[in-house]
């Protein structure tokens, strides 16, 4: 899936107004290759009245592929959750996520995030 640069700019505001205020992603592994060389993985905001459907959005900011299954991310020997999540903050913030007071479980600077198999 290919994203015009209208799309990437929509997608960073939505996401920087939404997860600003320290939310949690939760992000779903929805299929592994048998090669166990990529995985497809949908991902949500969670907030007081449940989860927001936010795959899309993070796809364009990350220039990552998309189909029914979720985004796909390749690679293996590291738990690639934690790779999309650090991903995720340093394509929306880049340095400046240092600086924030983004305290998640993949250390300082990094969006607060949660897996689900």
């Amino acid at each position: 899936m290919r994203y015009t640069k209208e799309d990437i700019t929509h997608a960073k505001q939505i996401l920087d107004k939404s997860l600003r205020d320290k939310k949690k992603i939760v992000i779903v592994i929805t299929k592994v290759a048998k090669s166990g060389m990529s995985r497809r993985m949908k991902v949500y905001t969670s907030h007081e009245d449940g989860l927001s459907h936010i795959t899309w959005h993070v796809g364009a900011v990350c220039g990552l592929s998309m189909n029914d299954d979720g985004l796909l991310v390749t690679g293996c020997g590291m738990d690639m959750a934690f790779w999309l999540a650090d991903h995720l903050t340093y394509c929306l913030w880049g340095d400046k996520a240092k600086d924030m007071e983004l305290k998640g479980n993949g250390g300082s600077g990094c969006l607060d995030w949660q897996c689900l198999y």
